[in-house]
């Protein structure tokens, strides 16, 4: 079963999704005008391009950065997607009937997944480097007099941050929308957008510099092409929040949701720095020195937690892997161990892949996903390998 999901992620190739944009003050409208044109409503962007590699690697990310889902991170997205996925074609589709295959609640419950994932590479898109689960993010601040005051609002999925600013986005997700049509998309992008947009963009603070809504609406070859709907209202002046955020807070959550993809909770914790019980901090305990499986990969070192029977399962399984830069890993390991710096800091020198090292163009048959935050996820290259202990 796992060759059949390498396979056919590695078959789904270069594809894309079209993006169209929404003018804000459409979008908060108390309704459309009659017959409305959509057309004339967006701005159509350049398509969102990808691969399955890079899908695979979003939705993945996107599971662990939840902590409250438990139900095969990951891998379970790729098993039902085997199925549900056009792979052929160089604009993303579901195949023929997916959309009736599953009952209403597996099949909202896959298209959220996919929309999420969809919005983390759109994030990318944007420049934007890291990402945290904002209601994980949230339970994570530490505790002040108005701290959790907003914590079971309504929220966003995810909270965005390069160096210096933050950014929300809340996806949806769609198996089901034939058309364009605006009534259809507006009526979904209003209320995220003033439930769980919003009044985030106040509560956080420093108030974060936007706060998109991605819809992705995949489709059957027989109706129109597979589409993304983008609103992106702006902050308003400076508005006072509540819950102290920092982009620094969100890159350790970034790097503490994949470490926990890599089987390593204990370094997770030790990173975020902030467990929330008696016992996890108990259980996370002092730095470990683990073992790393060290690759090339054109040009940089790629790490990979070493295990028992590890080359069989390279070789035999076609496993994919999930690791992250070794510079990116060293960082991580003197941030746990030298409490007075930042990652901020210890990443300043990291140089992010280049767009075409993470988004792979149609032509390619890349088996790797590279994101600019540094982790990895695909096939292992053949090759000269070093083994590293690293301290976490």
């Amino acid at each position: 079963m796992l060759r059949v999901i390498s396979s056919f992620i590695s078959a789904l190739g270069g594809t894309s999704i079209e993006v169209y944009e929404w003018k804000e003050s459409d979008i908060r409208k108390a309704r459309l005008p009659n017959s409305p044109n959509f057309r004339t409503l967006t701005t159509k962007l350049p398509n969102l391009a990808f691969n399955g590699w890079s899908l695979a690697h979003a939705v993945v990310k996107a599971d662990f950065l939840d902590q409250r889902n438990l139900t095969m991170p990951g891998l379970g997205f790729l098993f039902q997607a085997c199925n549900l996925i056009d792979c052929s074609k160089n604009t993303i589709q579901l195949q023929a009937g997916a959309s009736k295959a599953l009952n209403d609640f597996s099949s909202s419950g896959l298209s959220g997944r996919i929309g999420q994932g969809l919005a983390i590479l759109y994030g990318h898109s944007l420049g934007l480097k890291f990402t945290a689960h904002l209601k994980a993010h949230v339970d994570s601040l530490q505790h002040g007099s108005n701290a959790f005051i907003h914590k079971n609002e309504a929220m966003a999925d995810f909270l965005f941050a390069d160096n210096q600013k933050t950014i929300l986005i809340e996806s949806k997700g769609s198996f089901s929308l034939k058309t364009n049509d605006p009534t259809d998309i507006k009526s979904v992008l209003k209320p995220a957008l003033k439930k769980q947009i919003d009044p985030w963009m106040g509560y956080l603070q420093p108030s974060p510099t936007n706060g998109y809504v991605v819809y992705s609406c995949l489709r059957e070859h027989s109706w129109c092409p597979s589409a993304m709907f983008v609103v992106d209202p702006r902050r308003k002046g400076e508005e006072k929040g509540y819950s102290p955020s920092t982009p620094e807070q969100v890159m350790r959550e970034n790097y503490g949701a994949w470490l926990r993809a890599m089987g390593l909770p204990r370094a997770a914790e030790r990173l975020v720095g902030k467990p929330q019980t008696e016992t996890a901090k108990r259980n996370a305990g002092r730095p470990e020195a683990t073992d790393f499986v060290v690759f090339r990969y054109g040009g940089r070192d790629l790490a990979v937690p070493y295990a028992p029977g590890f080359d069989f399962f390279r070789c035999y399984c076609g496993v994919p892997a999930i690791g992250i830069d070794l510079f990116v890993l060293k960082a991580i390991s003197e941030a746990i161990n030298t409490h007075s710096t930042s990652l901020n800091e210890l990443l300043a020198e990291f140089r992010p892949p280049e767009p075409e090292e993470f988004m792979n163009e149609r032509t390619s048959r890349k088996t790797i996903s590279l994101f600019p935050d540094g982790s990895v996820f695909g096939l292992m290259p053949e090759g000269p390998e070093d083994l590293q202990s690293i301290l976490l």
